[in-house]
């Protein structure tokens, strides 16, 4: 009965985790607190009509109800007394300053391959080669939408926001890698863009690398249960009490 596993955080000092196992059609299941089931239901009516017992080592209640709405949605309840638990997967951390710096190395990247866009168009007025325009409109099109997506995808999208720009940055890396090393040598009077299109882009390159590795960082600031736990340490929170 583990096909479904839906971990909460109880609501008292520490917040431990309490797991909910059960299969998809929820036909009963069990509360697991420090690896020992402290609630079970045998059948899906049992679950909707409620289990209570205690946590273990106090003398706290604690319940789990299954709800059922007009549409047919469930949804699985677990609280400690008259204070509901709070569900591991809807968790949020507030933004740490770790993602902030974590976006604006991102943005700084793209700012780079945005001014390397505007040699590649005076190149195409030097040589009069309209690949070069293509190129710049290509980079700049690409970086536009960078800005757009991953500074608030790193401030905003919590841990699998930072995931997504690390997995991006390091593709960009790779990129402007390339294209900067594709520029080396280059330049002249008919080309004068050469060097500062191979200076530009292995900077944007840089940057996108250290936005992969620092986004480490960022991931770890913004552990939501930590959060959690450090807001319940400030506010002092007691047995039983919400928060939100």
């Amino acid at each position: 009965m583990a096909d479904l596993s839906i971990p909460f955080r109880l609501p008292i000092p520490g917040w431990p985790r309490a797991t909910f196992e059960s299969d998809y059609g929820y036909r009963g299941g069990r509360l697991v607190v420090d690896q020992r089931p402290v609630l079970e239901a045998a059948t899906r009516d049992q679950l909707l009509a409620g289990r209570r017992g205690a946590v273990p080592g106090s003398d706290l209640g604690i319940w789990m109800r299954l709800a059922v709405d007009e549409s047919g949605a469930r949804e699985l309840h677990v609280g400690v007394d008259g204070a509901e638990a709070l569900r591991e997967d809807r968790l949020s951390a507030p933004t740490s300053r770790s993602a902030w710096i974590h976006a604006w190395i991102a943005l700084a990247a793209s700012a780079c391959g945005f001014i390397a866009s505007y040699l590649y168009v005076l190149r195409a007025a030097a040589t009069g080669d309209p690949w070069p325009l293509k190129m710049a409109y290509h980079m700049a099109s690409w970086h536009g939408l960078l800005t757009l997506t991953l500074f608030p995808a790193s401030v905003w999208g919590q841990r699998v926001g930072i995931r997504t720009v690390q997995v991006v940055s390091f593709v960009f890396f790779a990129i402007h890698v390339g294209i900067a090393l594709a520029n080396l040598g280059r330049g002249g009077t008919i080309d004068p863009g050469g060097p500062g299109i191979a200076t530009l882009n292995a900077a944007s390159g840089l940057l996108f690398l250290v936005a992969t590795i620092y986004g480490n960082r960022a991931y770890s600031d913004m552990d939501p249960v930590r959060a959690l736990i450090a807001r319940a340490r400030e506010w002092r929170v007691t047995p039983g009490a919400k928060l939100r």
